[in-house]
């Protein structure tokens, strides 16, 4: 035997061979074929995996806090906060469920009838009036209001139309609605109980020479969703309840369906607003009587004031002092987004346009930089001492003025 070789062909170490760059082309370009196919072909159950992503993101908090808290493993305590969510659910469900999807139903079939039917009717009987005020004269006709009409009616006929599927969805299939509810609940557990207790990952990647890169766009992807959905959400949740009281204190009809449509516009920049304001109006003029005793326009004045008091509230106090700063995103891609998300994933797509355009600028940015043979972290390059906060706002300046005096005042009247 020849001492040379080795008696074992099976011990000697095989170095796997590199690819070449047209394989390492082919296999990308087949990959993202797959992909894409894939997504095409399951685009049904995109938006449940997403709002199970979501909740997970949400509830780790949560499970995270009951698992230092207690003696209890960290599975147990995923099992234990998702017991007692669907608790809270079949008690939602049993006592208010019914209630709130009748209102939703009521609500959509008078919004509906309005923009498809009464909003052209009285665009057109408006451009054959002339107003006189004094000495001045306006004829209506020369603004065309129906074209205008039609105009406002095609710019909000998807929010109309995403949330018509929404309501004949949760109107005809309730037991599809309660076994996709369970599939989300199921796989959110599963990405939440099989997680890290320490740091959720829900897919780790290891590329080499990248992990730097990697930490870094996890780290802003995070930021980012954190902001939206820890803020967004949060604020969605607290504007939905503060107005469902505010419209029954008020005496308005379908208060809670009103009251959701309210916290979903604060999704959806500039049109969001705008298109609720006039649902309320609308809602409210036509309600026959309210136990304050003032006329029909004088109480949709009144409700309307509310809720734009309240819309301020939330977006210059307590946005930026409990929820940090914005997403940075311009509100017309945020808009444009969501007009073209909603088409992919439905109604869902309204919600997460913001945090989408914020992603999508984040990854344009460090693909573009890379390419350049940039830095994809130019706020890296700059000196501590040199980085300077934006200024706050007049609004928040007014707001700390008023708070350091409001101390000051309460200083002054406990000491005496």
């Amino acid at each position: 035997m020849d001492p040379a070789k080795p008696s074992d062909p099976s011990s000697v170490a095989v170095e796997s061979p590199p690819w070449s760059p047209t394989t390492k082309l082919v296999v990308g370009l087949t990959m993202v074929a797959i992909f894409a196919g894939l997504l095409i072909r399951f685009r049904d159950y995109i938006a449940p995996l997403i709002l199970a992503g979501v909740l997970a993101y949400l509830l780790y908090p949560l499970c995270a806090w009951v698992a230092r808290h207690t003696p209890l493993s960290w599975r147990a305590s995923v099992t234990l906060v998702y017991l007692v969510i669907v608790g809270l659910l079949l008690a939602g469900l049993i006592l208010s469920g019914l209630a709130l999807i009748q209102q939703f139903q009521s609500l959509y079939q008078l919004v509906s009838d309005f923009f498809t039917a009464d909003l052209p009717a009285l665009a057109e009987r408006l451009s054959n009036q002339v107003i006189r005020v004094g000495p001045f004269t306006y004829d209506l006709g020369q603004y065309d209001l129906p074209a205008l009409s039609q105009q406002f009616i095609s710019l909000v006929q998807p929010v109309l139309g995403q949330l018509g599927v929404l309501v004949s969805f949760v109107a005809t299939r309730t037991l599809a609605i309660i076994g996709w509810l369970g599939f989300i609940l199921l796989i959110s557990f599963f990405l939440l109980a099989e997680s890290d207790p320490v740091q959720l990952s829900l897919i780790p990647l290891d590329l080499p020479r990248y992990g730097q890169d990697l930490r870094r766009l996890a780290h802003e992807l995070g930021r980012i969703w954190n902001t939206f959905l820890r803020g967004q959400f949060t604020a969605f949740v607290a504007m939905s309840l503060l107005a469902a009281l505010v419209l029954t204190v008020l005496g308005v009809r379908y208060s809670l369906g009103l009251a959701f449509l309210v916290g979903i516009a604060r999704f959806i920049p500039y049109i969001g607003p705008m298109v609720v304001y006039i649902i309320l109006a609308f809602v409210i003029t036509l309600q026959p009587e309210n136990f304050w005793g003032i006329t029909p326009w004088k109480h949709a004045v009144l409700v309307i004031a509310v809720i734009m008091f309240l819309d301020q509230i939330f977006d210059n106090i307590v946005m930026p002092r409990f929820f940090g700063r914005a997403l940075g995103v311009h509100p017309a891609a945020v808009l444009i987004t969501a007009l073209l998300a909603a088409d992919l994933i439905g109604f869902l797509g309204f919600m997460l346009a913001a945090p989408l355009v914020a992603s999508g600028k984040l990854l344009l940015r460090y693909i573009i930089r890379k390419m350049f043979d940039l830095n994809p972290w130019p706020e890296d390059e700059t000196p501590v001492h040199e980085r300077q906060s934006k200024p706050p706002s007049r609004r928040a300046r007014l707001w700390q003025t008023l708070r350091t005096n409001f101390r000051r005042w309460r200083a002054g009247t406990s000491g005496v």
